[in-house]
């Protein structure tokens, strides 16, 4: 059963309108004299006093929820009732809503992504103006084919407002006397995923704009969460939230070259909304794509005025970033073999709330290193309507970029970094309007890419900062490919000598030599998606479900082998550092994150490169030690120990079959202590795992091991006779009993 959604978000921003529809792109103006219901607009503003009181009374409650006086919240300005044209109510339009600014937590929260997009329409009965959901998702069956209702107002009827020349042709509502409804959703990871109820207390309109088919507006809200939504670092009161959202209405239309994409097998495309198929009991999604063809007006996207600001700086006298931007989404049209994209610099009346406007969004702010690709699409076939791309300050920190030398060898420092840093978190908390709401299509963050900076080979002589062009240069070509309809391919850095594809996540060095050039599966990808070519993709692919499974399929690796290159490498690298440096529990997050794709391959390879990643992950750490290795003085035994507890933490537990037996050889090892080197808590795990495993080999393995520690116990002293004891009694509890 379909929930009846009250968003009166859907209507109360319609007052904005002004004398709609028309053919400017300037901001619009009440008419100090009165409508112009006679000129046939479809959307009338009709002025309606605001008081000096009701005013300062509204900007008061604004101020108080940390809402800045600047060009995004400006002073609230005349209110309307709302003139709608009774031809149009049956027409379709278009209602998507972008948010732009959010307090507290902007970005982080939602700021800068679309919310979704609604097809509805009007019809008027019993004193009221409803709102219908008027898309073709819902039809189930020739039977039954809901009227989805969105909200409902009462009509205005005030003589002084109806009985003007050209009234008897609309109808009147007064935007006042709607709801606001929004849903704070949760990060999807965290503990609470069902939606918390936000109830907007104050709502006002401003910076609204005729277009060709419509009209865009912003609307600032202020309200209160029925759970804390807050850090309380700012705003002491937690559980208030306050933003602006770009609105938009404008006509129905779908592209007149726009066909249907099947999703084959290989999900290459994103998806488009799922749409009910009448009489089956299923339902539909079919690749997201745009209506992109020869000879068409090629799509024009807009660049933050911020970044020219930046370029202007001394800092970047050697690089021109917005000339990289413009690279990165332009360098799409060869893929296309004709002008798809067409980028400038954005004027200042432009904004990346406004629906008609493709927007690279850049945001000054060092702390951010997000970037992500979000787009509008028509919930009824997939067609995207429009998009923008986000990047935060940390993708032109200039650390890490030095000129390659004139020799030719390496540049800059190289290497790996001083220590593998904590990734960056990926999950951004969302805001859900009128019952939709739309995700980024990637979150790659600058921190990311920054853990594993290498230096270029130094051949091609690049400066620092045509370095840094580059760099944001083949960041914003991946952000486009997503809006374009690519998913992630994983396996595009296995096809040397750099990688065929812009949609893979791989290391500084190829970020640098691919810039803005789309590889060759990306070619093919869409070309096939746009029905430019018949055939799909040959070069290999996977995405992000295929993580973790596939070893092949893994973020930052590189060349056709990443096993004996990249994690080889990395592994190596941790290596030293437990057993030459030290390390203590907080460095086995890094088995994971820095260097993950050596355990992938213990686990899911084949039987060969199962055996061949765990020969290089037991290398220096494995049980018993090579006696040499513990006469040489640098060596540190406790590191290998740590080491190795944290490998048998991730295989142990259930390890593959091809490295079973020698997995389980690694936990006998370390329980009984055959090379003296292994400390108690490394043994005190061991016992949980095999006691985790359930299986009856466990429980032998556990039972043979405590004969032999028993039989070493008559020759200890000291701490290590009572530890043993300790040991010895957490065996007993594991194995009686054993079975849970």
């Amino acid at each position: 059963m379909k929930r009846l959604l009250l968003a009166a978000s859907l209507l109360a921003p319609l007052s904005t309108v002004v004398a709609c529809v028309g053919d400017d792109d300037a901001p619009a103006a009440v008419d100090p004299d009165g409508p112009d219901l006679l000129a046939g607009a479809d959307f009338v503003a009709i002025p309606r006093t605001l008081s000096a009181t009701e005013a300062a009374a509204r900007q008061a409650k604004l101020t108080a929820a940390g809402m800045p006086r600047d060009k995004h919240h400006a002073a609230p300005g005349p209110s309307f009732y709302l003139a709608i044209k009774k031809s149009a109510l049956a027409d379709r339009w278009f209602l998507s809503a972008f948010l732009e600014q959010y307090f507290p937590g902007q970005v982080s929260f939602g700021a800068a992504q679309s919310l979704g997009t609604r097809v509805v329409s009007f019809k008027v009965q019993n004193d009221k103006l409803f709102v219908f959901d008027a898309d073709d998702r819902h039809a189930s069956s020739s039977v039954f084919d809901p009227d989805v209702l969105v909200e409902a107002y009462p009509l205005v009827t005030d003589p002084s407002v109806v009985n003007q020349p050209g009234g008897n042709q609309y109808v009147f509502i007064d935007p006042a006397a709607g709801l606001n409804r929004f849903d704070l959703l949760g990060d999807y990871f965290g503990s609470n995923p069902w939606p918390i109820r936000f109830e907007v207390e104050l709502s006002f309109l401003q910076n609204f704009r005729s277009i060709s088919d419509g009209i865009t507006y912003q609307q600032v809200f202020t309200g209160y969460a029925d759970q804390p939504i807050g850090d309380g670092q700012i705003d002491a009161d937690t559980f208030r939230g306050s933003g602006t959202m770009g609105i938009a209405l404008r006509r129905y239309k779908e592209g007149s070259h726009y066909q249907p994409v099947e999703l084959p097998w290989q999900e290459h495309y994103f998806r488009s909304a799922p749409k009910l198929v009448p009489n089956t009991g299923t339902t539909v999604q079919t690749a997201a794509h745009w209506d992109i063809h020869p000879g068409m007006q090629p799509i024009e996207w807009v660049i933050s005025p911020a970044l020219a600001q930046l370029d202007a700086t001394p800092a970047y006298a050697d690089a021109d970033l917005v000339a990289a931007v413009k690279r990165g989404v332009e360098g799409w049209n060869a893929a296309f073999g004709f002008e798809v994209f067409r980028a400038r610099l954005a004027t200042a009346s432009e904004s990346f709330g406004q629906d008609d406007k493709n927007y690279i969004i850049f945001d000054p702010d060092p702390s951010l290193g997000f970037a992500f690709a979000n787009w509008r699409t028509n919930p009824n076939t997939g067609e995207i309507r429009g998009a923008s791309v986000y990047f935060g300050g940390a993708w032109v920190d200039r650390t890490g970029f030095e000129d390659d030398p004139a020799d030719g060898g390496s540049g800059g420092s190289g290497g790996a970094p001083a220590h593998p840093s904590t990734p960056t978190p990926k999950k951004m908390i969302g805001l859900r309007w009128a019952g939709v709401t739309s995700d980024p299509l990637c979150v790659l963050t600058a921190g990311e890419d920054r853990d594993h900076l290498r230096p270029t080979s130094g051949a091609s002589h690049l400066t620092a900062g045509q370095k840094v062009e580059a760099y944001i240069a083949d960041m914003i070509t991946h952000e486009i490919g997503h809006d374009l309809g690519l998913r992630h391919n994983f396996k595009g850095s296995l096809v040397e000598p750099t990688s065929s594809s812009v949609m893979d996540y791989t290391d500084f060095e190829t970020r640098i030599a691919m810039a803005n050039h789309p590889g060759s599966y990306d070619v093919a990808a869409v070309r096939y998606l746009y029905g430019l070519e018949a055939d799909l993709p040959s070069d290999p692919f996977c995405t992000d479900e295929a993580v973790g499974i596939d070893p092949d399929c893994q973020r930052f690796d590189t060349g056709a082998d990443p096993l004996g290159g990249t994690w080889t490498e990395r592994w190596s690298l941790l290596t030293m550092y437990f057993t030459r440096f030290g390390a203590d529990d907080f460095f086995l997050q890094f088995l994971r994150s820095y260097a993950g794709g050596a355990y992938d391959y213990a686990q899911n390879g084949d039987d060969v490169a199962a055996n061949r990643a765990l020969d290089l992950i037991l290398t220096d750490i494995g049980a018993p030690l090579d006696p040499a290795l513990l006469a040489d003085p640098s060596f540190l035994a406790s590191g290998a120990d740590l080491m190795l507890r944290g490998v048998l933490a991730e295989l142990g537990p259930a390890p593959s079959w091809s490295i079973a037996a020698r997995v389980d050889d690694q936990l006998a090892q370390v329980l009984v202590n055959s090379d003296g080197v292994r400390g108690f808590a490394s043994r005190r795990a061991v016992v949980d795992i095999l006691k985790g495993r359930q299986s009856a080999e466990a429980l032998e393995m556990l039972l043979s091991a405590r004969a032999t520690i028993a039989a070493q116990l008559p020759g200890l002293v000291g701490t290590d006779a009572t530890l043993t004891r300790d040991l010895l009694a957490r065996i007993d509890r594991a194995t009686t009993p054993y079975f849970e």
